[in-house]
């Protein structure tokens, strides 16, 4: 009896799984925060060879990286879950961590339990405001659209790191000091995880008959970060600064209409 040969079963072509690809639209803003990501971490390689300023200029470049990439995910119609997760372990990592670590080593290093965790509160505050961000409800009630809950992480970064700012342009002794230190990343890290509101920018208009005056101030603004990049990081610092309470007051007048309105319609 003649033996039979085994059968072997050969991939059908037709079955194999089709080679998936994606758009340059998806890839785009993914590759923004990429940028972001690998910004910051070089901050953190010049602070640690004592190069501050270039650190504080990589992690700003970090925050401009991290500003684009979700306004160019909108515009593209490309937004994911991987690049949410995405954006949101590098703004942990760029805005939480390396600015902690930054200051650290730039005056709180040999300071003692106390400075290392003030550190450790800044950081940890950061993570803790992204994962409230990541997990609010999508359809919250209208006047809240433009506002974040809490300093958002990039303006955390870009406030904490002013010491350092001012340290070089003013050199005056009491900045590097630990207490000053500790006390900046113990205020700006309570108030990421506060319940302050603050602009975020995401409804701003400039009106038709003032679009020439705000470009001659964008302009201005340009032309002086090319003269004196540290002066105007200081002014944006103290604008922003100024603007909590100011976005506080718009937020409870907001409100009290909103429910105005509520109370009128019922």
């Amino acid at each position: 009896m003649a033996e039979k040969k085994a059968d072997i079963q050969t991939p059908n072509p037709a079955r194999r799984r089709a080679f998936r690809s994606v758009s340059m639209n998806w890839l785009l803003p993914n590759m923004l925060t990429i940028g972001g990501l690998v910004s910051g971490l070089t901050g953190l390689r010049y602070a640690l060879d004592g190069k501050w300023m270039a650190a504080v200029a990589l992690i700003v470049l970090a925050a401009i990286f991290d500003t684009l990439d979700g306004r160019m995910a909108r515009l593209l119609k490309s937004t994911s879950a991987f690049g949410a997760a995405l954006d949101s372990l590098s703004d942990a990592v760029v805005f939480g961590v390396v600015p902690a670590l930054c200051l650290y080593l730039w005056a709180l290093q040999g300071s003692g339990n106390f400075a290392w965790g003030t550190a450790l509160f800044f950081a940890v505050c950061i993570l803790l405001r992204l994962a409230r961000f990541n997990s609010e409800l999508p359809d919250r009630p209208e006047y809240t659209q433009s506002f974040f809950v809490g300093i958002p992480a990039p303006a955390a970064a870009f406030l904490v790191l002013t010491p350092i700012v001012a340290d070089h342009i003013f050199q005056v002794k009491w900045l590097i000091d630990e207490t000053t230190v500790s006390l900046v990343l113990i205020a700006v890290g309570a108030g990421a995880v506060s319940t302050l509101p603050t602009f975020n920018g995401k409804t701003f208009k400039v009106p038709s008959h003032a679009i020439l005056p705000f470009l001659a101030f964008i302009a201005l603004l340009g032309a002086m970060v090319a003269m004196r990049p540290w002066i105007v990081y200081l002014g944006l610092a103290g604008l922003y600064f100024t603007s909590l309470p100011i976005s506080c007051l718009a937020y409870l007048r907001r409100r009290q209409n909103f429910r105005k309105r509520q109370a009128a319609s019922e």
